[in-house]
């Protein structure tokens, strides 16, 4: 079959076809372990044009190895074609895992016409099939162009030309010797160049002469990479450093940024009488500053985090800015402007643009009087520390309050860094919106903060929305009763009796957005012929199993603090029934909340009364308690308000929650009331 050369021109890449193109596979005889290779080789260059005449040369390899840790293959050259009319349009290969590399041009380090292309690709030849391989082949020279702007023609009138080499400095015997690659430019041209072992950048040299005067400027391209074009433009004005202006355009092909030679004069930003690269303490007045280009300027910002200003085209608090002429403007800063900033070292910047694409960006930094964002603050221990800048120590306080509040000051304390008070509060609460500031006396000064902390923990399924049936056949308040956070005593009843002490209830408070709550009541309950009393409960823990006619269980849960709660509260009410169960208490049967802040469960056995809980803020592991008892029998839903009591000297958070609720306080010791209920509603911590 002869083979047919296709060149097609498309919007983005030039195609080389060397395979025949067919609307089918042809059919070829292949033997059972063989495959085979057709290839095409793609230019992605924009508006390619592609010499026929180009030497093309293709190697295949085979992989003889798998890959090691690094990736690296070991392989063996089976093919090899030198010009392309030597590249069969059908290449049998037995099967394996392949590598096809090609080299297209000629490989001339410095030139204006020739350019050199690699590329590879890896394929796998499967017995009998064809292998269609497209091979990539990337420009492997750095495109470097030189343009003249109009000014440069019409002043050096005598002679200007430019040298670029691959080079890391110029040097100018090097040039005009050919010792490094160089390509002289003395009008407008684009240039090729492959770098040398160790070269890394591109170097050049400009030479310009009126006749009477010379203008000799050069530099360094750094750090110049393949698949991008680099662009210098000459431009000539008297008012420039050393008369010319030197712009290097990096172009990365789609996208492209500007690079500047360093002594190229882009818009600059001074001080009127200081430096503008040095920090100042500000306290009070206004600071001028004046904004120059070569160019007429067409962009003038500050910024400074998010924030953009644009000075041309809107007003500012505490700016203003003059025109001198299209390219100067003076801008002047009062202290309606650095009010916008928080005490410490902070930072703006001048951003200027001209038509000439000119840039200028100067950052600026002042230390500024002020409180400093809050630092650190912990929920648990309710503290928080504060850090202020003050160029004064007469009577400075730092002062906080809730938002709408009265301030409270404190007491500052001078910090290693200088012009730097620290001070700390004691009171910072969970869920509160905070603001803070720094005083003398009680005049603030400068920008007050604003600091909202997070909710504290809350107790899950404490609405009580959702319930399920254990396998042992106990009603628990929980989706999985596997899982469950809260706990009952059904556990004791339901299995051998059917009774359940505590159930779901649709009687809830107005008050709720929720439609269920938690009932509980006693009761006498006939267990292995053995009539006992039960009491309603509801408890944070696990009913560990049936032991007797009796239980053990576990009371308390892990529970990650994440600030102090000062009180419990909940909705509930209750009937009180006159004790007529157990022989150790008579009269009106005891409702019962206690709730424990821990570093541990505990276990008790309703069998053995040594094992009952009965915590105070002396029993080992409690670290604060919030405890209601009471006879009093409401009809209504009533909301309550348990504070808790801290032991002191307490120097950790707690890690486990106990909770309980009970119709009969006395319940563990199987006394009370089966006249006696109580339904509970949306329990949580008060921060």
């Amino acid at each position: 079959m002869k083979k047919i050369l296709n060149i097609a021109i498309c919007a983005l890449f030039a195609l080389l076809s060397v395979s025949c193109h067919k609307n089918a596979e042809p059919e070829l005889e292949m033997a059972a372990n063989e495959g085979v290779l057709t290839l095409n080789i793609k230019f992605p260059e924009s508006r390619a044009s592609i010499d026929l005449n180009t030497s093309i040369s293709l190697k295949v390899y085979r992989y003889t190895t798998v890959a090691d840790e690094d990736g690296v293959r070991e392989k063996e050259l089976v093919r090899k074609y030198d010009s392309l009319g030597s590249i069969p349009e059908y290449i049998w290969l037995i099967k394996g895992d392949y590598c096809a590399q090609v080299k297209i041009g000629d490989k001339v380090l410095a030139s204006f016409d020739q350019k050199y292309y690699e590329g590879s690709k890896d394929f796998t030849i499967t017995p009998g099939s064809i292998a269609n391989v497209e091979v990539t082949g990337y420009m492997v020279n750095i495109p470097a162009s030189v343009k003249y702007d109009a000014t440069v023609a019409k002043h050096f009138t005598d002679e200007f030309y430019t040298y670029v080499c691959a080079a890391n400095e110029f040097n100018l015997d090097n040039a005009k010797t050919n010792k490094v690659p160089t390509l002289k430019f003395t009008t407008d041209a684009t240039g090729y160049f492959i770098l040398p072992d160790g070269c890394t950048n591109l170097s050049w040299y400009f030479y310009g002469s009126d006749g009477t005067d010379e203008i000799i400027q050069s530099g360094v391209i750094k750090n110049v990479v393949p698949q991008k074009a680099y662009s210098l433009k000459f431009t000539y004005s008297k008012d420039a450093p050393g008369n010319l202006i030197i712009t290097a355009t990096v172009n990365t092909n789609p996208d492209h940024r500007v690079d500047k030679v360093p002594f190229s004069p882009d818009p600059t930003v001074k001080g009127d009488g200081f430096d503008v690269t040095q920090t100042y303490n500000y306290v009070s007045g206004t600071r001028t500053y004046t904004v120059a280009a070569l160019d007429v300027i067409k962009q003038l910002n500050i910024t400074y985090g998010d924030t953009v200003l644009d000075l041309l085209n809107s007003t500012y608090d505490g700016i203003t800015v003059t025109e001198v002429s299209a390219k100067e403007y003076t801008v002047a800063l009062s202290e309606a402007f650095f009010a916008n900033f928080s005490g410490g070292v902070q930072e703006f910047a001048f951003r200027i643009k001209d038509n000439s694409g000119g840039i200028g960006y100067q950052p600026v930094t002042y230390n500024i009087q002020g409180v400093l964002p809050i630092s650190t603050y912990d929920l648990w221990f309710n503290t928080a520390d504060f850090s202020a800048v003050s160029f004064s120590a007469e009577n400075i306080k730092i002062g906080y309050r809730l938002s709408g509040g009265n301030w409270t000051y404190l007491n500052v304390s001078a910090a290693g860094a200088a012009n730097t008070y620290n001070a700390s509060a004691t009171d910072f609460a969970a869920a509160k919106s905070y603001e803070y500031a720094l005083f003398a006396g009680t005049t603030q000064i400068g920008k007050s903060l604003t600091i909202t902390t997070p909710a504290g923990a809350q107790i899950p399924d404490a609405g009580f929305e959702a319930w399920s049936t254990h396998t042992d056949k106990a009603v628990c308040p929980a989706l999985d009763p596997n899982n469950a956070f809260w706990d009952t005593g059904n556990h004791a009843t339901a299995g051998l009796t059917g009774d359940q002490l505590t159930v779901s209830s649709s009687d809830v408070p107005s008050a709720s957005t929720g439609s269920l709550s938690a009932y509980m009541h006693s009761i006498k309950a006939t267990v292995f012929g053995v009539g006992k009393f039960a009491a309603g409960n509801l408890f944070v823990g696990r009913f560990v199993q049936i032991a007797g006619t009796g239980g053990i269980v576990e009371f308390g849960k892990e529970f990650k603090f994440t600030a102090r709660p000062k009180a419990l509260k909940f909705w509930m009410k209750n009937n009180q029934g006159t004790i007529n169960e157990g022989k150790h208490t008579t009269g009106t049967d005891l409702a019962k909340v206690y709730c424990c802040l821990t570093d541990r469960k505990f276990t008790v056995n309703t069998n053995d009364e040594t094992t009952l809980f009965a915590p105070t803020l002396e029993t080992e592991g409690i670290l604060a308690t919030a405890s209601w008892e009471s006879t009093e029998s409401k009809s209504e839903w009533t909301q309550m308000t348990l504070n808790f009591e801290y032991k002191e000297g307490v120097t950790k958070a707690p890690t486990h929650l106990v909770l309980t609720f009970s119709c009969s306080g006395y319940g563990d010791y199987f006394t009370g009331s089966t006249d006696s209920y109580m339904y509970v509603d949306d329990v949580e911590f008060v921060y």
